[in-house]
């Protein structure tokens, strides 16, 4: 499009949504982005913890995060970015080993040689695969009892996979958790894992972001969401939210499909279209945030196999990033259905607590300084096998393209992953 009067809406504003907006300002649009919360990020948004912004849900980056390095770069931020050697942990019956490393899985005695050195292989073969169209069609879970046995699953993967999407678990595809495995291990040099973060975390993208866009033009719509999105023939849409309805010549939605499902049901669109949408399930996440007055250990990350807490890991983000305080998340997965998820925030505060102090039991109740827990209901895409057949058109109406985080799929979601599709987006339709 050579004419750049055309009016532009951007429904959501996380990385996505801020990527689509940033790109189409260098384009010369002067798009419109609305966001139902009241603040910038999505689930790479900041609050304030006990006098700390961070973020609501963790978030690092790897070596081969390219399309954020490249954006970092042209909004100059690249200098922000800090990386730091990180470890990781596995608690399994009440003891907590290393993990991650070549050394910590051969001398992990929990676990016959044999699987060690099948686990190995696998990791190894996970770096190797570039054609992934066969492990499409196969579900994760076989593929990973075929390379480790029945034995080596049950110790090394069912928990995570139970306490991530209990009973889909079986329903989810090799090719996805073979690209998880694969960027955490691209993250490496010289076999140590190197992760990185932004110096004041994603709110400094976000901030920067919000700064270009508004000052090329775009208009930002805080506590605003849209509650019809009518489609013109045309191309375009009309676009109803809580504030405002507007023409809009071209629309790109990226929030949740299932949440964007709901818009489309409640604007009247044809059952046919919608019946597309409606396969894209989520699973929710309650995520618990923990400052405490003395380290839980010295891993970034500890999976946790355990049958007495429904967590499959946590993240001391502490040992990743400098904080002035010990900070740890700890996400419970489940579908919005289960009854884990209708629990208060206090009873999940305090089953999260319990399992830090079995994990580290030189721990006491007064080294708990401050808590919270923030929920998000479409955290986390449950990703079937042959995924891409399952998902929606990305422009089921002219000029009105409906994308969120399943559409780089295998890639898991990520803010990398956002930001150049996003981006990818624009410069291929606009």
């Amino acid at each position: 499009m050579k004419n750049k009067s055309p009016k532009v809406a951007v429904v959501g504003a996380g990385p996505m949504g801020l990527a689509v907006a940033y790109e189409l300002t260098l384009k010369g649009y002067k798009p419109e982005i609305f966001e139902a919360d009241n603040r910038l990020g999505g689930m790479a948004a900041s609050f304030n913890f006990d006098g700390l912004e961070i973020e609501r849900y963790y978030h690092f980056h790897c070596l081969n995060d390219h399309a954020f390095f490249d954006l970092l770069d042209e909004i100059g931020l690249k200098k922000e970015l800090k990386w730091k050697k990180t470890k990781m942990g596995f608690f399994y019956q009440n003891k907590l080993y290393k993990w991650g490393s070549l050394n910590s899985v051969l001398f992990f005695n929990k676990a016959s040689i044999f699987i060690r050195i099948r686990y190995l292989l696998h990791a190894l073969r996970c770096l190797t695969i570039k054609d992934y169209s066969y492990l499409d069609k196969i579900s994760a879970v076989d593929w990973l009892k075929n390379w480790l046995g029945l034995k080596g699953y049950y110790i090394l993967w069912e928990k995570l996979f139970e306490y991530k999407f209990y009973n889909f678990s079986s329903t989810i595809s090799a090719a996805w958790i073979w690209s998880r495995i694969k960027r955490l291990g691209k993250s490496r040099k010289y076999l140590v894992e190197n992760l990185g973060y932004l110096k004041n975390g994603s709110l400094e993208l976000i901030n920067k972001l919000e700064k270009i866009i508004i000052k090329n033009g775009g208009v930002i719509h805080l506590s605003n969401p849209v509650l019809c999105i009518n489609p013109i023939k045309n191309g375009g849409a009309i676009i109803k939210s809580v504030n405002k309805t507007d023409i809009y010549d071209s629309v790109v939605t990226t929030i949740p499909i299932p949440l964007l499902t709901k818009i489309f049901i409640a604007s009247g669109i044809d059952k046919d279209v919608i019946k597309n949408y409606e396969k894209t399930i989520s699973i929710a996440c309650a995520c618990v945030i923990l400052k405490t007055s003395k380290k839980i250990t010295d891993n970034f990350w500890t999976n946790i196999n355990d049958n007495r807490y429904s967590i499959p890991g946590i993240v001391e983000m502490s040992n990743l990033r400098e904080l002035d305080s010990y900070i740890t998340y700890v996400p419970f997965y489940m579908p919005e259905d289960h009854p884990n998820y209708l629990k208060s925030n206090a009873n999940l505060i305090n089953e999260a607590w319990d399992c830090i102090k079995k994990i580290n039991p030189n721990l006491e109740d007064k080294d708990l300084i401050s808590s919270c827990c923030n929920r998000y209901r479409y955290a986390q895409p449950v990703i079937g096998k042959e995924y891409k057949k399952t998902l929606p058109s990305k422009e089921p109406f002219k000029r009105l393209f409906t994308v969120d985080t399943t559409f780089y799929y295998p890639e898991d979601r990520g803010i990398s992953e956002s930001v150049g599709f996003g981006r990818d987006l624009v410069r291929k339709n606009f």
